[in-house]
């Protein structure tokens, strides 16, 4: 019915619009006319009612399926932050908390989140503008959203820039702690673990420790404080110090000039000379030259070996024969350890050392005698007593 009184409208405009010029309606080319007039109609009408159901279908996807029955297959832009609630991140930013068991969203406008650490609950939030928190278990707003900077939760408490100043704040929005501590750009940091907090200087050059209760357990006098994973060691570094302290901040290796690693079991230390030793979790040492590896050091022979080299071979006749020389190869009498840092050393064959771990690279010139690089590529030759040879 649609096209038919669209066939007639435009036979009738068309015409009346034709006839001005004294066409009939007989004629070819009037019946020409309407016809290319009606089809292009029908293609612009049809093209527009295409539009329109797409639109259609497109609408009730996103408010009915996408919302009722999206997961993390389908919906690539969701975050579940539980099993009933999740969030739904779109690309203008406008995205929203909701509530997959009750269809209902529980928040609007949020430009993204960041889900808190252990078992604390409140997720952070951004609506773009400023920070707060909402429950992860109901997706219902606790803290509305009024800081400029906010961070995650952990330990019970979290961190938020208020008017310039970092302050602590309990899952109320209570503030606990308020050292007036200058909010710093792009600094790491302000979130507890293990019951503690790395905190920094104004100028952030140097930090320090602080407790839940806002105590300085540790003065803000070092370059950087890492703790183990389970809390039970902490590693300090001042300058080119580093020191290992236990949990009740004792010290286990004293402030030393050194490089230090805390493994399982064991704390592995690199000296200035990059000798490494190893200690147990008490500070007791257990070895004071460890080595990673040992190489063979080979060099090139004084005499020439000769040998023909067939180059094509076709038909058990050959086409052409090339000769070819080379020097062999001989093993040096001492080998080449490496220590830490890469750095590498002297050693004979029954593994008494000859050097200290003092050179970057070490290749044999002569049986006993060795091209040693510094790391800036400065060069001397080593004899196999160990003594530069001048």
């Amino acid at each position: 019915m649609f096209f038919t009184v669209l066939w007639r409208g435009l036979c009738q405009a068309l015409g009346w619009f034709f006839g001005l010029f004294g066409c009939k309606r007989d004629g070819k080319f009037a019946k020409c006319v309407w016809g290319l007039f009606a089809t292009s109609g029908s293609i612009v009408m049809t093209l527009f009612a295409l539009a329109l159901l797409c639109c259609l279908g497109e609408n009730v996807y996103n408010r009915w399926f996408r919302n009722h029955y999206c997961d993390d297959e389908y919906c690539y832009h969701s975050e579940y932050v539980n099993r009933d609630i999740y969030f739904h991140n779109t690309e203008d930013g406008k995205g929203y908390i909701y509530n997959k068991r009750t269809g209902e969203k529980l928040i609007r406008h949020i430009a993204w989140i960041a889900t808190p650490l252990g078992k604390d609950t409140l997720v952070c939030y951004s609506d773009g503008k400023k920070r707060g928190y909402f429950s992860k278990n109901t997706g219902k707003v606790i803290i509305e959203p009024k800081y400029d900077h906010a961070w995650v939760f952990s330990d019970g408490l979290a961190s938020v820039d208020d008017n310039g100043y970092i302050k602590f704040i309990d899952g109320t929005g209570k503030v606990v702690i308020d050292q007036k501590m200058p909010y710093i750009p792009n600094m790491e940091g302000y979130v507890f673990h293990g019951g503690y907090c790395v905190v920094d200087t104004d100028d952030g050059e140097q930090c320090g420790l602080m407790d839940k209760k806002g105590n300085i357990v540790l003065p803000l006098e070092y370059s950087s404080i890492h703790p183990t994973n389970d809390f039970k060691f902490w590693r300090l570094q001042k300058g080119e110090k580093m020191a290992v302290l236990d949990s009740n901040f004792k010290p286990i290796l004293p402030l030393t000039e050194c490089s230090i690693s805390i493994g399982d079991g064991t704390i592995d230390v690199t000296m200035p000379d990059h000798t490494m030793r190893k200690y147990d979790m008490e500070g007791t040492l257990i070895n004071d030259f460890y080595i990673a590896s040992v190489r063979m050091l080979e060099y090139e022979k004084e005499e020439i070996i000769y040998r023909d080299n067939v180059v094509n071979k076709v038909d058990d006749e050959l086409s052409e024969i090339l000769e070819e020389s080379y020097h062999p190869h001989a093993t040096a009498r001492l080998r080449a350890y490496v220590a830490g840092d890469g750095y590498e050393g002297l050693m004979t064959a029954d593994g008494r050392k000859v050097t200290m771990p003092l050179y970057w690279e070490i290749e044999a010139l002569d049986h006993d005698l060795y091209l040693c690089a510094s790391k800036n590529g400065d060069k001397v030759i080593v004899n196999g007593k160990g003594e530069i040879v001048k």
